[in-house]
């Protein structure tokens, strides 16, 4: 299998709520540009969960898997990241290593009648009480699918859906992804 990185995005690394910029190459893999424009159509079909901002300014595109700690601080505090006018959508990553075990935990999520509900109980340790189908489980498969196409290979993985779009990788206050996406230094 391929990888393929995101290398023509502005790059904003983050870890454990430390912001940081860094370069990207100048080039890009024409799949994962092609990808990124695609997103605006197959987005919808991906059945995200999303956490809609009442003043959105900006659409913030998440991959996450429910075993990454990182991942569960962004879900946690989703009112923040609503309230400062960032509407958050989530899709599943599915890791290698743990594929099929995040694969059958979020596909219960796709599958529960509350989604937004079920992901932030998942993200904090507590599966919903129904099972997976086949379709969920599929979805969760498409979902990881895109972050592949994308070359994420860290959870999460923020893509600011502007133009161009902004990627952020590991967790950043809302904040701090207001001020990358404004320009300002961090």
């Amino acid at each position: 299998m391929k990888v393929i990185p995101l290398i023509a995005l502005p790059v904003v690394w983050a870890m454990s709520f430390n912001v940081f910029s860094a370069d990207a190459p100048a080039s890009a893999d024409d799949s994962t540009a092609e990808a990124l424009k695609d997103l605006d159509r197959t987005l919808p079909e991906l059945t995200p969960v999303t956490f809609t901002a009442a003043d959105e300014k900006h659409k913030v595109l998440v991959f996450i898997d429910n075993q990454c700690s990182f991942c569960s601080q962004v879900v946690k505090n989703i009112k923040s990241y609503n309230d400062a006018g960032l509407t958050m959508s989530f899709l599943t990553v599915a890791p290698p290593s743990i594929r099929d075990s995040v694969i059958e935990d979020m596909g219960r999520v796709w599958c529960s009648d509350d989604r937004q509900k079920s992901l932030q109980g998942a993200m904090a340790g507590f599966l919903p009480n129904n099972d997976t189908s086949a379709s969920c489980s599929d979805e969760v498969v498409k979902q990881s699918a895109l972050a592949e196409r994308l070359g994420i290979q860290l959870t999460p993985t923020m893509i600011v859906l502007d133009n161009p779009p902004k990627v952020i990788l590991g967790s950043a206050k809302p904040d701090a992804i207001l001020e990358k996406i404004s320009g300002k230094a961090l």
